[in-house]
C-alpha cells in the first residue's frame, strides 16, 4: 500500500524503536528519524506504516511487512520486471529480511488520491497502463518466474473455496435458511467447475504475461505534476504469469485494445471484450476464496457479515457466469438473491 488519507494510527515524539524505522535504518545511509509514524495497516499476516520524513531529502517512506514469499513476487515485479518498462511507479528502495517469515519492502509514497473506477478519465488511464504492461512484459524473461495468473490459479481458488464453504457449513451459529445458500453456492460452484473447459476457450489466443491479479482503486493511486495526471499501481504480491483477464475488469477495454493491438494484431475487441468477462468470474472467485474462512468465525456479527458478503459474490458469480456462456437466464442468479427461488 502506498498513500493513505486516513491512517489507523499516528505515532509522535522518537521513533527510533519502532520495528518500520530499525528495518529502513539497516537499509538506508543515515536516516533521519521520521517526523510521525502513520500506522496504515496492522495485521497477523502484513502491516504497513508510512515513514514521514525518514526518506531521501526529507521524503516520505512507505514500509511493508509482509510474508517473504509475497515479498518475493514483488521484489520480482520491482526489481526485474518494472523497471524495463516505460511506466509509472513508485520508486523501489529495496527489501530487508526479517527473520526467515517475513521481509520488508520500502517504497516511496505516491500520495493520496485514489483511483476511480467511476471516473471515465481514470479507466481510460489505468487502460493503457495496463495495456502497456501486457505488451510490455511479454518477453521480460524473469516475468515467466512468477506464480500462474491464468485459469489454473483460479480452478484453484474455485476448490478451495468451495471446501470452505463445505467445512463452514456445520457451524452452529447458521439458520437452515443460510446453509440452503451455502448449498446453492456449492451448486454452482460445481457446475462452473465441470464447465471450465469454457473458461479456458475464452482464454484461448491471447498472449500470456505478467498479470496484477488485484487492480482495484484500493491498489493504485494517481499523481499530477501540473500537467499530467498518472497512475500508480501498487501491492504486486498476487502477480503473477499468465492470460490477462483478471486484469480488464476496472479498465475502458476499447482504450485498452487501442494500446495493445499494435502488438498483438490479431487480438480484437471482441476478444478483449470476452476476456473482460472471464476476468469477472475470476474477480468472484478469488473474492469467495477469501471469504470463505470467515465461515468459522463464531460471533453472530462478524458471521452474518461473512454471509452477506457472499450472498453478494454469489450473485456476482452467476452473472458474470451467464454472460460468458451467452445464456439468457441463468436460475441460480434468482436462487442466490434474497427471496430468491429455485427452479428445477
Amino acid at each position: 500500500m502506498s498513500g493513505n488519507p486516513t491512517p489507523r494510527t499516528v505515532l509522535w515524539g522518537t521513533l527510533a524503536w519502532h520495528p518500520a524505522f530499525v528495518a529502513w535504518s539497516r537499509m538506508a545511509e543515515c536516516p533521519a528519524p521520521p517526523e510521525r509514524l502513520e500506522v496504515l495497516r496492522q495485521g497477523n499476516k502484513s502491516a504497513t506504516y508510512r515513514l514521514v520524513g525518514a526518506g531521501p531529502d526529507g521524503t516520505t517512506v512507505i514500509a511493508k511487512r509482509v510474508r517473504t514469499p509475497k515479498a518475493l513476487i514483488e521484489r520480482t515485479v520491482y526489481e526485474d520486471i518494472l523497471p524495463r518498462l516505460s511506466l509509472t511507479t513508485p520508486r523501489y528502495y529495496g527489501f530487508t529480511a526479517d527473520g526467515a517469515e517475513y521481509t520488508w519492502i520500502f517504497l516511496e509514497d505516491v500520495g493520496a488520491e485514489r483511483y476511480s473506477e467511476t471516473d471515465p478519465a481514470h479507466l481510460a488511464l489505468a487502460a493503457r497502463w495496463v495495456g502497456s504492461l501486457h505488451t510490455g512484459a511479454t518477453p521480460i524473461d524473469a516475468a515467466r518466474a512468477l506464480p500462474d495468473g491464468g485459469p489454473a490459479r483460479y480452478l484453484d481458488y474455485l476448490r478451495a473455496g468451495r471446501d470452505a464453504v463445505l467445512g463452514g457449513g456445520a457451524n452452529p451459529g447458521l439458520t437452515a435458511a443460510d446453509v440452503k445458500r451455502l448449498k446453492r453456492l456449492v451448486a454452482d460452484l460445481d457446475a462452473l467447475e465441470r464447465d471450465w473447459t469454457t473458461i479456458e476457450r475464452a482464454c484461448s489466443d491471447v498472449p500470456a504475461t505478467v498479470v496484477h491479479g488485484d487492480f482495484r482503486p484500493r491498489n493504485a493511486y494517481l499523481r499530477s505534476d501540473g500537467t499530467q495526471l498518472d497512475v500508480f499501481p501498487i501491492d504486486w504480491e498476487h502477480a503473477g504469469w499468465g492470460v490477462p483477464a483478471a486484469d480488464l475488469t476496472r479498465i475502458d477495454l476499447p482504450t485498452y485494445w487501442m494500446t495493445v493491438r499494435a502488438s498483438w494484431p490479431g487480438l480484437r475487441l471482441a476478444d478483449v471484450e470476452r476476456l473482460g468477462r472471464v476476468g469477472q468470474i475470476f474477480r468472484r472467485l478469488a473474492a469467495i476464496h477469501w471469504m470463505t474462512p470467515q465461515l468459522a468465525y463464531d460471533r453472530p456479527d462478524w458471521l452474518r457479515g461473512a454471509l452477506v458478503n457472499l450472498q453478494a459474490f454469489h450473485v456476482q458469480l452467476a452473472d458474470a457466469t451467464r454472460a460468458v456462456r451467452g445464456r439468457q437466464r441463468h436460475p441460480a442468479r434468482d436462487a442466490a438473491r434474497p427471496g430468491g427461488t429455485t427452479h428445477a
